[in-house]
């Protein structure tokens, strides 16, 4: 890698559990409540089916976005529950992730060199998390604040833009393939991914400079290749 001077991080599955267990939950919840002849990995692989096909234009924040996609996989299932109740509880949850446990130490190794959290996710949500754990950084990039999810390249000029660095001398650490990894890189940045999961990258998926199973297996990487 070429001189880091700076790194950027995603939140969700990055430094912070993903909160998939709590999409489970509260599928789960629905389908009992709403006695819906699917269990809730089935009705969850349908709701990410409306979530990320919506056309953030004009801008939905993740909560709007939330309520919007449930609703449609509601209508797609004749519930005619409100939305709204559930979405707020998913809320609550995602209030309660906690960071991997090698968060804290790794960025106490990492200590001294310039780093931001460029997330897909609503302001206060992430910032009232990092602030819990005490986590600190020094820019918290969301898309909400950017009205701009990843990959598209305004998120992360904005966090290129508070660093104060090129991005050819900026590593982006993320756990997504697509919004962080291929998102990173139409700007010129380094890319590291974390494949937590391990899983096999298809044909057409882009292709990180480097690859670790969590973050501790970066430090060496980042310490090395940093100025000062």
């Amino acid at each position: 890698m070429d001189r880091i001077r700076a790194i950027t991080f995603d939140a969700f599955g990055t430094i912070i559990d993903t909160g998939r267990d709590a999409l489970i939950r509260i599928s789960d919840r629905i389908v009992r409540d709403q006695f819906l002849a699917i269990d809730a990995a089935g009705f969850l692989e349908r709701w990410d089916v409306h979530f990320f096909g919506i056309d953030h234009d004009p801008f939905l924040t993740l909560a709007e976005a939330t309520e919007v996609s449930l609703a449609r996989v509601f209508l797609e299932f004749a519930v005619e529950a409100d939305p709204g109740p559930y979405a707020d509880l998913l809320q609550r949850e995602w209030l309660q992730a906690r960071p991997y446990p090698e968060v804290a130490g790794v960025l106490e190794a990492l200590e001294g060199v310039p780093r931001a959290v460029v997330s897909n996710a609503d302001d206060a949500m992430l910032k009232e998390i990092l602030g819990r754990h005490g986590l600190a950084f020094d820019a918290v990039v969301t898309s909400e604040a950017c009205r701009s999810y990843k990959p598209a390249s305004a998120i992360f000029e904005v966090a290129v833009h508070e660093l104060g660095f090129p991005p050819e001398s900026i590593v982006h650490i993320g756990d997504s393939l697509e919004a962080d990894v291929r998102g990173a890189q139409r700007l010129g940045m380094m890319t590291a991914w974390v494949n937590r999961a391990g899983e096999t990258p298809g044909p057409d998926d882009a292709r990180a400079d480097i690859v670790v199973h969590d973050l501790t297996a970066l430090v060496p990487t980042l310490r090395e290749n940093s100025t000062r």
